[in-house]
C-alpha cells in the first residue's frame, strides 16, 4: 500500500505564501435610506463590530455619493446624535433636546437602523426581534420593531 501512495506523482512542497491571512466575515452596518417613499436597506462594511451609535452617526450623515446616484435620500434634517440604552431585545433612543420630533418616515429610518445594529450586537435577539422606542421633547414618542424592517 505504501508503494501505491508514494507513486502518485504529486511532489511534496513547502509553505506557499498567498497573501494576508483570512479574517472572517467583516461586520456590516445596515442603514435605512429612502427611495420612492419606501425604506431601502444599505449595507456598509465596517472595520469594527457594529455599535448602535456608529450606525446612527452614519445614518445622520446621510447617503453617500453612490447612494445618491441610486436615488436614495433621507428624511433627517441635521440633528445631534441621540443617546441610547439597551436592555436585551429593547433599545431606548432619546433624541437631543435640540431635535424636533421626527416625521414618520424619519422615525422608521432611525428605528430600523437601530434595530439592525442591535441585532448585530446581540445575536440572541434575532429569535425575539428588537423593539426600539424613540422619545423626544414634550412626550413625543415613536416605537417599532426589527420585524417591521426588511433588510
Amino acid at each position: 500500500m505504501a508503494l501505491l501512495l508514494s507513486g502518485c506523482g504529486i511532489p511534496a512542497t513547502g509553505v506557499v505564501q498567498a497573501g494576508d491571512p483570512a479574517t472572517g466575515i467583516r461586520p456590516t452596518a445596515v442603514l435605512y435610506f429612502i427611495a420612492d417613499d419606501q425604506l431601502v436597506p444599505v449595507y456598509r462594511e465596517m472595520t469594527e463590530p457594529v455599535q448602535v451609535s456608529t450606525a446612527v452617526e452614519l445614518l445622520i450623515a446621510g447617503p453617500d455619493g453612490r447612494d445618491r446616484r441610486r436615488g436614495l435620500t433621507t428624511a433627517f434634517a441635521r440633528m445631534s446624535t441621540p443617546t441610547f440604552s439597551a436592555d436585551g431585545d429593547r433599545v431606548s433612543v432619546q433624541l437631543s433636546p435640540h431635535s424636533a420630533p421626527l416625521v414618520p418616515i424619519a422615525a422608521r429610518q432611525l428605528i430600523c437602523t437601530v434595530a439592525e445594529a442591535r441585532l448585530s450586537d446581540d445575536p440572541d435577539a434575532v429569535r425575539t426581534g428588537v423593539t426600539v422606542v424613540v422619545t423626544g421633547l414634550n412626550g413625543w414618542r415613536a416605537q417599532g420593531s426589527s420585524r417591521d424592517c426588511s433588510a
